[in-house]
């Protein structure tokens, strides 16, 4: 996990007072906050937000339930059809919940969303900007042009910064209404629990590439691809459950 530094604080153009905005890569201190979400292995490290991964595994639950009740009370056509129908829903849940996610480590990151991946080194990797998701700025390489890839892990609608930054003004102004240790947290600590997650994970990603530039990345190009394996999850499912309608 990083050591926490104190956060830039925003202004007119950047994610905060609720407005869409960016996260120029100046205005980022190099490292970040450990935060929900952000898992180290040695220099690898993954970015999501906790919700889409809960999400996942209370529809598995609900999935695996209902699919043991079948086996054991549905022997018809409608029950195989619903069941089906289960394993087709549960694929786009898996694609859209589970599989997206920023993977970073000691040559640059890489970007998983639901159907599509793209490696990008960090010499390419120009400025994070925070609009309505996270969106990573590639610069044009010798041989491409610039590009801009938008997180499908990482989003941060409007209305939840505007929550956290009122919610932040109200811990300023209300000490009754602070969670629990608030007070002892270093200044730095303060600052960062009143911001949303995918601000924070975005601004640590920035640091990281900051560093690694700094450290004279190696150049390279971005590389995008089509996650197969998430595409058979959605796909076979649906063509079954549209061959098992058809024939019914």
């Amino acid at each position: 996990m990083s050591t926490q530094q104190e956060p830039a604080r925003q202004g007119d153009g950047a994610a905060g007072s609720g407005a869409a905005g960016s996260m120029p890569a100046g205005d980022v201190p190099a490292g970040g906050s450990a935060r929900q979400g952000s898992a180290q292995q040695g220099t690898k490290k993954v970015f999501r937000l906790t919700g889409p991964v809960v999400l996942w595994w209370a529809w598995v639950v609900f999935a695996v339930a209902n699919l043991v009740d079948l086996a054991i009370q549905g022997h018809d056509r409608t029950s195989f059809q619903i069941a089906v129908g289960l394993v087709a829903v549960t694929g786009v849940v898996y694609a859209c919940a589970l599989r997206p996610r920023v993977i970073t480590d000691a040559d640059g990151l890489t970007m998983l969303n639901p159907l599509r991946e793209y490696r990008v080194p960090w010499s390419r990797v120009s400025e994070i900007y925070l609009g309505e998701s996270v969106q990573v700025h590639c610069s044009a390489g010798a041989t491409a042009s610039g590009k801009v890839l938008h997180s499908w892990a990482l989003y941060s609608p409007r209305r939840s910064r505007l929550k956290a930054e009122v919610r932040g003004r109200r811990w300023d102004r209300n000490s009754r209404s602070r969670p629990g240790g608030y007070d002892r947290l270093p200044a730095e600590a303060r600052e960062a629990v009143k911001q949303h997650p995918a601000e924070l994970m975005a601004r640590e990603i920035q640091g990281l590439a900051q560093k690694a530039r700094q450290r004279g990345a190696a150049d390279g190009a971005v590389v995008a691809g089509w996650a197969w394996l998430s595409l058979a999850a959605v796909l076979v499912p649906a063509l079954a459950l549209a061959l098992v309608i058809v024939i019914g």
